[in-house]
Order: structure tokens, then sequence, then C-alpha cells
């Protein structure tokens, strides 16, 4: 079973790689996704297409033979992140918490990075990364809603939650803090209790709002650069037969890799690279669902 990485935390005792994972848990959809470990670096699995048939019999009739059909998909892992340089200059005139600034700065980068490809991931556009969800679940496609413009429309975002199967586990939403606070204007104005807030976590009903801020160079991840500027709302179910996280093994063990190289011999400056065998897989279709074509609030 697959672990958020607030839960591998509590089982990791190197300091330099808690220190790397908290930093990660700073996003709200990258805290909470699940990472399935894998032995190799892929994950093969079935994909149903057709349930097999049931019925009822009469005494001393036999059962209708069926069976389900499925077809197999795969996923890898990929290759993130990066090295980190920094001049023995700076760390002799400002100390050693100079070079940890920068790997602080270089792991956040990472983060912003990784929760902007799971939602605009283009396999395409970069053959090394993977393709998010709105690569997943083109608008007019199976599992989309249209919001048929305007400001988000709490009937449609309903039946977007509806139309995604949990199977036990929990539904979030994903969108950005403009959206959210689109849905919570909405429910205000409907009036009960459709938007709460406890303990700082936001709520639409019963599914759980998180936001996506800004990519590594400043964009918005979910920002209004849809067709007709608009944007999307996602609907997620995490786990292992849903919505997950795959990374492979590094020496023997899971999760992200934090080296220290010392000063290198080609130049002076002092090395660090964190790396991570990490990719993203949707093994139920509808473990995700998309509203698309929600046009900007009006003011």
């Amino acid at each position: 079973m697959g672990l958020s990485l607030i839960e591998a935390a509590k089982h990791e005792t190197r300091v330099e790689r808690l220190a790397v994972i908290k930093t990660f848990t700073e996003g709200q959809l990258i805290s909470r996704l699940p990472f399935r470990n894998l032995l190799g670096g892929a994950l093969k699995f079935a994909v149903e297409k057709k349930m097999p048939r049931v019925g009822f019999r009469a005494v001393n009739e036999g059962y209708r033979r069926d069976y389900g059909a499925v077809e197999n998909d795969t996923e890898f892992v990929h290759l993130f992140g990066g090295d980190l340089d920094v001049d023995r200059s700076i760390v002799d005139l400002n100390g050693p918490e100079a070079r940890a600034s920068q790997t602080e700065q270089k792991v956040r980068s990472m983060r912003l990075t990784l929760e902007a490809a799971v939602i605009n991931g283009d396999a395409a556009f970069d053959p090394r990364a993977f393709n998010g969800l709105s690569k997943r679940l083109t608008p007019g496609g199976p599992q989309t809603v249209d919001n048929t413009s305007g400001s988000v429309k709490l009937t449609r975002l309903e039946a977007l939650v509806d139309s995604v199967n949990a199977y036990g586990s929990e539904k979030v939403l994903l969108t950005s803090k403009a959206g959210r606070r689109q849905i919570s204007s909405a429910c205000r104005a409907a009036g009960g209790d459709l938007y709460q807030v406890m303990d700082g976590r936001h709520w639409f009903e019963d599914t759980e709002i998180l936001c996506l801020e800004e990519d590594a160079n400043g964009n918005d991840v979910l920002g209004f650069g849809e067709a007709g500027g608009t944007t999307s709302i996602y609907c997620c179910a995490f786990g292992d037969e849903q919505m997950t996280g795959l990374q492979g093994p590094f020496e023997g063990r899971y999760g992200i890799s934090v080296r220290d190289f010392g000063e290198v011999q080609d130049a002076p400056v002092f090395r660090t690279r964190v790396d991570w065998y990490v990719g993203f897989a949707v093994c139920d279709q509808k473990a995700i669902g998309r509203l698309f074509n929600i046009g900007p609030a009006l003011t």
C-alpha cells in the first residue's frame, strides 16, 4: 500500500532526507498523494473495460458463463531531480547556512515542478516526463463535465464529484485559490452548510479542497489560461488502485535521494544532488474527473 510523504516521514531516520521530505510536504497535493513502491521501473496493471454479467438461476439450472474485459496498461517511473552547486566562497564568507538555503530552494523548485506536472504534464512536449490530468481528461471526453462558462456552478461541481468512484477512499478537489474562492462564494449564495472550514482544511460538502499555486517559473498551475480564458477543477480519488504516485528504489530504499558530494575536483563548488525515481498512474479511469470551462469570477 502506498504511503503519503507525511506517513513516510514517520519511518525516516536520516536527517537530510527528513528535511527534504518536510519541504516537499509544503504542497497540499504532494503531501496527500500516496506513492506506491515499485520493484522495477514500471507498473503494469489491468484497466477494467467491461464487467462480467451475473444473474439468478432456478433449481437444476446453471449460471450463464461470462467474463470481464480488461485492457493492459503500463506506467513508468521517471528520473527527476537536479544538481546544486554552491561556490566555496559563498560558504566561506556566509557559513554553511547559505548552502542549506540554496538546497532548500532547489527542493522547493522540485516540489512545485512535480505538482505542476501532475496537472499539466505533457509527454509529447517533454518525452522525459509523464502526462498529467489535463492530458488524460480532454474537455468533452469521458469523465469530464462542462461548466458552460461563467463562474463555477454548484450543480456541475456536484456532478463532477459524483462522477468519481472512490471505492472507500476519500475524494479531493484540486483547484487554485481563485477557484476555491468561487466555490466558497457560490456556497454562501446558496445558503446552508455546503462549504466548511475545519482545522484549516476546506471542504465542499464531504470533499476536501486542495489548492495548487504556481509552478517553479511563477506560472499559475490552474490559472485561467485554457480555451476562452477559462480554467478547470479536478476531482480525484487517491489509492493504490485509483490515482497514485509511483517511486522506484534507490540503493535499496524508496523515496527521495539526497547526496552530498562535497567540493568537486573540476570547480571550486560544493555539489549536492537530489533525485527521485518518480511517476504517476491512474489505475481506474473513474478515479479522476474534470470540470472545465470555468470563467473568472465577476467583480
